[in-house]
């Protein structure tokens, strides 16, 4: 068994591009004048590659509030390397097959993207992508919004009045009929015609927008794929709470 930890230095300034494939060897680079971001890779795999894991994750390096540098550090390593312990125990289990027709190779990746970069506030979304058999692999995102001044992660609970939910819900149900130029949810292909938009929904901001993200499962079939709906902050600057750390005009 082979195991890397290699920190790459990165410096972001929108996007970090992140594609899933059985190597990480070709990075982009990209300036940033907003904090310095570099990138810890993890990588572990059987001796037959059998079953492999890689883990890009982020980390702040050279800001000015060392403690809150170090809080937020210590969460997303701990937030990124969550499939570690699930990759630990199927290598455990494996039986490798032999004198059959197929050969399974079980695989667990992730990687980022920064889609805001502020020296007040940051947001990223975790990309995961993991085979453990079956028909197909499965996959997820999760945005982190962290307020940069004290490391706190921000919940919708922090931007969204919380009479506002409704409100919130309606302006993501007509954003996505805008999306598929259809006439009702169910005839785009989800499961149904409305959409309840809670507190712990998960989300990312980018300049000018919040974005709702919705994994393969949880409003529509596999086959719809990941769903994102952006709203611009002009169309909910009524909901908005006050005094939020990254601008919204």
């Amino acid at each position: 068994m082979k195991m890397i930890l290699i920190p790459v230095i990165l410096l972001i300034t929108s996007l970090f591009s992140f594609g899933y494939s059985n190597n990480f060897n070709s990075l982009i680079f990209e300036k940033s004048d907003t904090i310095k971001i570099i990138t810890v890779r993890y990588s572990d795999s059987l001796a037959d590659s059998s079953a492999y894991i890689n883990i890009d994750y982020p980390q702040i390096t050279d800001y000015d509030n060392k403690i809150v540098q170090e809080r937020v550090n210590s969460f997303l390593k701990k937030e990124f390397q969550q499939s570690i312990s699930e990759y630990n125990e199927l290598v455990a289990d494996t039986v490798v097959l032999t004198g059959e027709d197929y050969n399974f190779t079980y695989g667990f990746e992730t990687g980022f993207e920064i889609q805001f970069n502020s020296t007040k506030f940051l947001s990223i979304t975790l990309d995961h992508y993991q085979y453990t058999g079956g028909a197909h692999g499965n996959y997820y995102s999760a945005g982190y919004n962290i307020n940069m001044n004290d490391g706190k992660i921000l919940t919708l609970s922090d931007i969204i009045n919380n009479s506002s939910f409704n409100l919130l819900s309606y302006e993501c149900e007509q954003a996505m009929l805008d999306t598929f130029q259809l006439n009702s949810l169910q005839e785009a292909g989800l499961f149904e015609n409305e959409i309840s938009i809670l507190p712990d929904q998960d989300f990312y901001i980018i300049p000018g927008a919040l974005v709702l993200q919705f994994d393969p499962y949880e409003i529509g079939p596999f086959a719809m794929g990941e769903i994102s709906i952006e709203i611009s902050f002009f169309k909910i600057k009524d909901i908005l709470k006050t005094n939020l750390p990254f601008p919204t005009e």
